[in-house]
């Protein structure tokens, strides 16, 4: 039997990097379904099917927008920095140098943006990755994988006390769609690099009694993961609460379906 043996891509060495420095955080994570029927059938309805994502993420950023406590991070000097715009990371797979590879994208002011407009800035960067700053930094990325790996866990662990730093490379909350790497339901729970991170995982269908009736409703699953250094249950559970109520009502989609009687 043969064996092979060869050298950790780039880009992966990048990944396990994330993964060390992730555990540094006090994450608590919840695990949520929330019924998308109403607003998959308008997304339907539109033949907007492909706006699920940049749907979710408006509904994110209009939730945060409301409390941005939830967004917020402390510096060296311990003082909490509270962003009042709400910049969304999101994962976007290319390939780089023959490999697959997730680089963080920001969509920036997120909840000052409609469901079209980021859609479209997620298709042209999914289309074109140069289009995004992020895979412009790759030189620097290089320069970085130089350094002893110890060195560069301790960089990335550090980079939540520099807020700014943290807004500029990776925004001010994270958003991994499972949906845009491939099908199937389910939750996930990505690393924690960020004081909120949402994962968007799949849509499940079940019977449900629905106003009296036995019907088949369609439920999509989140795990909402809060740094717990920085976000206590209260505003956690003030945060989930909206964001179910503005994906339930579809909030956002084009036409507003907030007023439409459920599917």
């Amino acid at each position: 039997m043969g064996v092979q043996v060869r050298a950790v891509p780039w880009v992966r060495q990048l990944v396990i990097d994330t993964g060390r420095a992730a555990r540094r955080r006090h994450a608590i994570h919840g695990l949520f379904e929330v019924d998308v029927t109403s607003a998959r059938a308008a997304l339907r309805r539109n033949g907007e099917g492909h706006y699920f994502t940049a749907f979710v993420i408006h509904c994110v950023a209009a939730a945060v927008a409301e409390d941005p406590t939830v967004q917020a991070y402390r510096d060296p000097r311990g003082r909490e920095v509270v962003f009042d715009e709400v910049d969304i990371g999101l994962p976007v797979e290319v390939v780089v140098d023959g490999q697959p590879f997730a680089f963080t994208h920001v969509l920036r002011d997120a909840a000052r943006r409609s469901v079209d407009e980021l859609y479209d800035e997620i298709h042209a960067v999914k289309t074109d990755p140069h289009l995004s700053p992020s895979v412009r930094k790759a030189p620097w990325v290089h320069a970085y994988l130089l350094l002893p790996g110890f060195v560069r866990v301790a960089l990335l662990g550090s980079l939540h006390r520099l807020p700014h730093r943290q807004r500029a490379l990776a925004g001010t909350v994270g958003v991994t769609a499972v949906g845009m790497f491939g099908a199937g339901g389910g939750w996930g729970i990505g690393f924690q690099l960020h004081t909120l991170s949402i994962v968007v995982g799949g849509v499940a269908r079940r019977p449900i009694f629905f106003q009296g009736v036995l019907v088949e409703r369609e439920f999509l699953q989140l795990t909402v993961s809060l740094d717990h250094d920085v976000v206590d249950g209260a505003p956690a559970a003030r945060f989930v609460g909206r964001l179910r109520e503005l994906i339930t009502s579809g909030d956002g989609i084009r036409p507003a379906v907030s007023w439409m009687k459920p599917a």
